[in-house]
Formats: C-alpha cells, sequence, structure tokens
C-alpha cells in the first residue's frame, strides 16, 4: 500500500455534509460491525456508498482493515458518523465489533489493522495539527465543541447522549493505540 494520503483510494459515501472546509479538532475511533477479513475497508466503503443495499444515513471518512484504507469523505467535510462531534470530527472505522475482547484486538489481523489506522490516524493529526492526546467523555463535555485530540464513539455518546453506540468497546486496546499513534506522529513530524 502506497503510505500518502494523497493516494488513497476513494469510494464516496452516499450520505455527507458538503460545507466550506472544516478545521478538525478530533479523531473519532469507530469499528464496522463487521468481521475482520482482507476486504473489509472495502465493503464498508461499499456499504456507505449504498453499493450493499440501500445507502445508511451514515458515513465515515474513512474505513481501515489489515491491508487497506478505504478514503469515504474528504477529510475537511463532514461524515455522518458520531452525532455532537460531526462537525469538527474525523470518523475513522476499523473491521472488527465493539464486543471483542483484549485479545481479539490483539491477533494478527488486528495488529496490521491497528498498525495501518496509526500511521492515518497520525498523518491526520500532523496535517490539522491535532494533539495525540486522548479525550473521555468529560473532558469532551467540559471542552465541548473546542475539544481537541482522539476519542471513540463510545466518549462522544456519553458526552453528547446523540446516539447509542458505544463502540469501539471495552476491550479495544486504547492505551497501546495511542503509545503505537504516538510513535507515528512522531515519524509523520520528521518527515514533515
Amino acid at each position: 500500500m502506497n503510505r500518502q494520503l494523497s493516494a488513497l483510494p476513494y469510494r464516496e459515501a452516499a450520505n455527507w455534509t458538503r460545507c466550506a472546509p472544516v478545521k478538525k479538532r478530533l479523531i473519532v475511533i469507530h469499528c464496522m460491525e463487521y468481521p475482520e477479513k482482507p476486504n473489509s475497508a472495502e465493503w464498508c466503503s461499499r456499504y456507505f456508498a449504498g453499493l450493499e443495499g440501500p445507502a445508511p444515513k451514515a458515513s465515515a471518512h474513512a474505513c481501515v482493515d489489515s491491508d487497506s484504507i478505504v478514503q469515504c469523505v474528504p477529510w475537511d467535510q463532514v461524515a455522518w458518523h458520531a452525532p455532537g462531534a460531526n462537525q469538527y470530527g474525523i470518523g475513522i472505522e476499523h473491521a472488527g465489533y465493539g464486543r471483542q475482547a483484549v485479545a481479539e484486538w490483539q491477533d494478527p489481523y488486528s495488529t496490521a489493522m491497528l498498525d495501518l489506522s496509526a500511521w492515518l490516524v497520525a498523518e491526520l493529526c500532523a496535517r490539522f495539527r491535532i494533539p495525540v492526546d486522548f479525550l473521555d467523555w468529560q473532558e469532551l463535555t467540559v471542552q465541548g465543541q473546542s475539544a481537541i485530540g482522539i476519542t471513540t464513539h463510545a466518549e462522544v455518546t456519553r458526552a453528547w447522549k446523540k446516539s447509542d453506540h458505544t463502540d469501539p468497546g471495552k476491550g479495544f486496546p486504547m492505551g497501546d493505540y495511542l503509545r503505537l499513534l504516538a510513535k507515528c506522529a512522531l515519524d509523520a513530524g520528521a518527515n514533515a
């Protein structure tokens, strides 16, 4: 895979908000609720585009699996991924389920996917000057629309109570992911 944001394959989601470019401040981590397969990113992008049935009233900026990333919405536009954080957040979907245990996020497939995701998120953090700081629901609530950092759909749900989604789930290895992301961010900064 060519590791440049501009070289990522693009399949446009059917539903997103077109607007003047928006300064992004949050990265929101999601999971697809779809099996970990080699083509999960491609499947999810087709789902958002309405090629797997009626298009959902949802979208994300990108879908990630163990060996690919597919962009679905321009980075500076508004995807419909986490009500309360849509305007200023970039939604990243990951293959897998919110019910997965920690060990299920640490198998070879998930490890490869999270490596790829960390590269992507580090690049986006560099582009939008987003710090690699995790924000929980309390920090999101206090900081409101000025919140800046990394969070999950579950934290957005708890903060703004505009959906019932709890992904990527309690088993998602957020601490390990943030350490990997910090390393990738240093590499991205060195290559800027």
